[in-house]
């Protein structure tokens, strides 16, 4: 978890621009939780059960948005084996690729 997300959003600051999604929601979320809190709305201990969920979306999140970092690259080198023709050391890097994908 970024550290410095939670960070600012407890300083209630603008949102960052430039975060992948999964990061803007927890920015988002984790503000909102911080702002609850202090007004009064919600308990400590319903802040830090939210919190966890939050962490535990934006871990999901974070793994997602690697994967498909991890398929677009995958993605490019297939364009490239078709626009280069057959390569063997290429060929072998996207097998290892996928195989890592699949894990």
């Amino acid at each position: 978890m970024d550290k410095e997300l939670d960070k600012l959003a407890k300083e209630n600051a603008p949102l960052p621009m430039g975060l992948p999604a999964y990061k803007q929601c927890y920015y988002i979320g984790a503000r909102s939780l911080y702002q609850q809190y202090e007004k009064g709305n919600i308990t400590l201990e319903r802040a830090r059960q939210e919190k966890q969920e939050l962490l535990r979306t934006y871990k999901e999140g974070e793994w997602e948005w690697n994967y498909f970092l991890k398929l677009h690259e995958l993605k490019n080198h297939f364009q490239q084996l078709y626009e280069d023709g057959f390569n063997s050391v290429l060929e072998y890097e996207i097998m290892e690729m996928i195989e890592e994908l699949l894990k």
